[in-house]
């Protein structure tokens, strides 16, 4: 009896093992540091740092035979050695399933301006409350369902829903949903994109969370433009904002990028004076080698607290960011 348990469990570790062995895993990495430089109205956000953000990506894939892909993925983060995102994808005719800690159907759909500035140009101060870029919002790692429809055509669409736990007095429930369009123009394409989300308020008659974004994105040969809108309303903000940003490949390897936002609150107000936020950012980037990018941003910035009571004070500057990039 002794000699079959032994037996039947050397079988099962081996049917394991060639299970695992028949899926596909890829290990792919990026290594960023940086050096910024602010000039701010705030003293203790003026002057220079050094900076670090490097990531390490493992996926298994596996094929059935009923035709379906399977699809593990673990995003790790390399500085803190913590899991930033862990899900399965299971995939096939009807379109994909994605379980676990990931990105929601918004982040998928999203556009904003920054699509096209490899490095983040937002400035505002920590405790402001305003749109900082005009693209999706309120998009979580949080453990959630997401479901994607196969194409139809030109069309995608997806759904996607986070459950926050059983204790309903701190539940912040959230349901988002966005799709996208693509269609050909001259040369190049046009891609329209629309996303949109709810976060249930935590508090018993609170006001919810509501968010939508859309935009456009148009490329033609070496040039590329996006034009995007975004709004996010709760009880106590009304954000509207605005965005643009063109990007044109000079061969090479190089690349030249500029953007501008403007974004208001018409709920937060003082003196006639509404939180809002503006920014123009330029960027120069280089492909030095295969897989390493060098990159330098510029912004300048002017934020308004306006009724914000929170936010320390207005805040007004520049900032410069030197940036070396390596994926593997």
């Amino acid at each position: 009896m002794r000699k079959l348990l032994l037996t039947s469990t050397a079988l099962v570790a081996a049917t394991s093992m060639i299970n695992y062995a028949s899926a596909d895993v890829s290990v792919s990495g990026g290594f960023e540091w940086g050096y910024s430089s602010q000039n701010s109205d705030i003293t203790a956000s003026n002057g220079d740092s050094f900076r670090v953000d490097n990531e390490v990506v493992i996926t298994f894939t596996n094929k059935t035979d009923t035709g379906l892909t399977i699809t593990g993925r673990y995003d790790v983060d390399g500085d803190a050695a913590a899991v930033d995102e862990s899900s399965i994808t299971i995939a096939g005719g009807f379109g994909s399933i994605r379980l676990g800690q990931d990105d929601g159907a918004e982040d998928a759909f999203g556009i904003n301006e920054g699509d096209l500035i490899a490095e983040e140009g937002a400035y505002a101060v920590g405790s402001a409350s305003i749109l900082t870029n005009a693209g999706e919002t309120g998009n979580t790692n949080g453990n959630k369902i997401t479901y994607f429809t196969p194409a139809m055509g030109a069309l995608k669409a997806g759904v996607s829903f986070t459950d926050s736990g059983s204790n309903q007095s701190t539940a912040t429930d959230r349901t988002a949903y966005g799709a996208s369009y693509t269609m050909p123009l001259g040369n190049g394409t046009v891609v329209a994109e629309y996303n949109a989300g709810t976060t249930e308020s935590s508090v018993a008659g609170g006001t919810d969370t509501d968010h939508d974004n859309y935009g456009v994105t148009v490329t033609m040969g070496a040039v590329s433009a996006i034009l995007s809108a975004a709004t996010q309303k709760d009880g106590t903000s009304d954000n509207e904002a605005t965005g643009m940003a063109v990007k044109y490949d000079m061969g090479g390897g190089m690349y030249v990028a500029g953007s501008i936002l403007d974004s208001e609150d018409d709920k937060q107000v003082s003196a006639g004076q509404p939180e809002a936020y503006e920014s123009n950012v330029v960027e120069v980037g280089y492909t030095v080698a295969p897989g390493l990018t060098a990159k330098v941003t510029h912004i300048n910035y002017d934020y308004k607290r306006g009724g914000n009571t929170l936010a320390v004070s207005d805040d007004k500057g520049t900032a410069t960011k030197f940036t070396l990039t390596a994926s593997f």
